[in-house]
């Protein structure tokens, strides 16, 4: 792809650099240090895996610390509108990346899925060897993923998306991560299981055991397996 031959492409991450960013002089230094060294395309990553966002939004949560530091962010300025306004005046392109279906951090029990109570059903339900078990019950996980299944997930998703589309209209692209389930363990949840049914046709007589069983840790395919995973592609795909 001649585009990425021809780019050098710096991510700019919203947690580690949270502190940083939360000062217009700082992203100055690292814009112009980014183009010293020859990077020609920056992506902000505005909306990190807890479900808030870096930038003035009517829908999800707005991030305004991060970690132990104590650091506040002044919400009186917009981070990404100075960002796009900087990075242009340098001939950078400017990028906006957000984290789609997650929505929680684990291992600080902060984020969407965590603080609104209304939206602590929309985590996925996973098939593990010990049972079935919430995302934010797996401690080893750091990503409170979401069930991409649900249509009020998707919604607000989109909602979100949209909003930052029509808020910025001078970003040169928004890339989108994390549009998946979980992995091959998610999701097991009865709206899961009642979307696969509908989409194969017929009841799964021996749920989940007819998609996937466990020996030990070992993973044993069922007969409905294959048609598992296509459902769960389109999904996606849709």
């Amino acid at each position: 792809n001649k585009f990425f031959i021809d780019r050098n492409i710096l991510w700019y991450d919203a947690t580690a650099n949270f502190d940083r960013f939360c000062n217009k002089d700082s992203i100055l230094y690292y814009l112009k240090k980014s183009k010293e060294v020859g990077v020609t395309d920056i992506v902000v990553d505005v909306k990190p895996i807890t479900g808030e966002v870096l930038y003035p939004s009517n829908i999800a949560p707005v991030m305004n610390s991060w970690g132990t530091s104590g650091v506040k962010k002044d919400l009186s300025w917009d981070m990404l509108s100075f960002f796009i306004e900087q990075g242009h005046k340098l001939g950078l392109k400017v990028h906006a990346s957000t984290n789609v279906f997650v929505a929680g951090h684990n291992f600080y029990d902060r984020g969407v899925v965590y603080d609104d109570p209304t939206k602590a059903a929309w985590q996925t339900l996973s098939f593990l060897p010990e049972g079935f078990v919430k995302i934010t019950d797996q401690k080893t996980k750091y990503s409170a993923m979401l069930n991409p299944v649900l249509e009020e997930v998707r919604n607000y998703e989109l909602s979100i998306l949209k909003e930052l589309v029509g808020k910025y209209p001078k970003l040169d692209g928004i890339i989108l991560d994390r549009v998946r389930f979980d992995n091959l363990n998610a999701d097991f949840s009865d709206s899961s299981r009642y979307a696969f049914e509908k989409y194969i046709g017929k009841k799964v007589e021996n749920y989940p055991d007819d998609i996937y069983s466990f020996s030990g840790k070992d993973r044993i395919n069922g007969t409905l397996y294959k048609e598992w995973l296509e459902w769960r592609a389109s999904i996606v795909h849709d």
